[in-house]
């Protein structure tokens, strides 16, 4: 675990996503939560020992389930995005048996950890922006649809540090199925014009960093796009869209997922910007 700044930590090492925790007087913040029960009950010990009040807030900053499934560990209030919170309520009291699966697979030597645990119900919810103000300390919150439309930024201004959940993921492949490739790189702009004045990012995956980790990210998109406009001018059908998956496998490692199940994640993020661009950008949202 890192200190970022005093009572401000990020934790990159557990396997799945980045956690952090912001330690205040009346109780700590914790952004998001480990993917595997194991890390999520060590995390929870580790905060312990931190702040000798409890986790008093759990923030999570998607609806993707390896940030979702061990909120119970922490045993406090949820603050998600609106949708984060509709796609919780969705689930008939434990979760689906086809999220415990996929990340089985992305994971197969820490599946035998996962059960259909109980859903943990969002305290509270919101869209737009949010300032939360808590035991001396001020977060911001802001909605910033990319990955998924349910992605949300936390922003420390007393130490100017941000949290931005899967907008940025630093030596891993940038996945999308359920976002829009076009707010990514909407939201890619606005973290570029925010990073000269801060003092560290903490991505959804890999490493803290600042804003040189942004263009790694935004080349694949920007060319992914590309390649699949063309795809689509030439009339090809979605189902040749197979034949760009090495060109996109071989951009960033792969960090000792199965490579089978890389390979067809990166198809779908493939056939999901196929449908995106094949439909039009229209109906988006714009980023306020």
């Amino acid at each position: 675990m890192e200190e970022l700044a005093p009572g401000i930590f990020a934790e990159t090492d557990f396997v799945g996503v980045n956690v952090g925790a912001i330690s205040t007087s009346k109780g700590i913040i914790a952004i998001d939560v480990p993917s595997f029960p194991r890390d999520a009950r060590s995390w929870a010990l580790t905060l312990h020992r931190t702040n000798h009040y409890a986790v008093s807030t759990i923030i999570l900053t998607d609806f993707h389930g390896d940030r979702t499934l061990n909120t119970r560990w922490l045993n406090a209030a949820i603050l998600t995005h609106q949708l984060t919170s509709e796609r919780l309520v969705s689930y008939d009291k434990r979760f689906p048996g086809s999220l415990l699966e996929s990340l089985s697979q992305r994971h197969p030597n820490r599946g035998r950890e996962l059960s259909n645990s109980p859903v943990e119900r969002p305290t509270m919810s919101f869209d737009g922006e949010l300032t939360l103000y808590k035991g001396g300390r001020q977060l911001e919150l802001t909605a910033v649809p990319g990955p998924t439309p349910s992605n949300i930024w936390i922003h420390i201004p007393e130490a100017n540090i941000l949290f931005v959940g899967d907008t940025l993921m630093v030596n891993t492949h940038p996945l999308l199925t359920e976002g829009n490739s076009g707010q990514w790189l909407a939201s890619l702009d606005m973290l570029e014009a925010m990073a000269p004045k801060l003092m560290a990012i903490v991505p959804g995956r890999g490493p803290i960093c600042d804003g040189s980790a942004i263009e790694p990210i935004r080349e694949y998109l920007l060319k992914m796009r590309h390649v699949i406009q063309q795809h689509i001018d030439q009339n090809k059908p979605q189902e040749e869209t197979a034949v760009y998956i090495p060109e996109f496998l071989s951009a960033f490692p792969t960090n000792d997922l199965p490579l089978d199940w890389l390979k067809r994640q990166i198809k779908s993020t493939l056939d999901h910007v196929y449908l995106e661009l094949k439909l039009g950008d229209a109906n988006l949202q714009p980023i306020s």
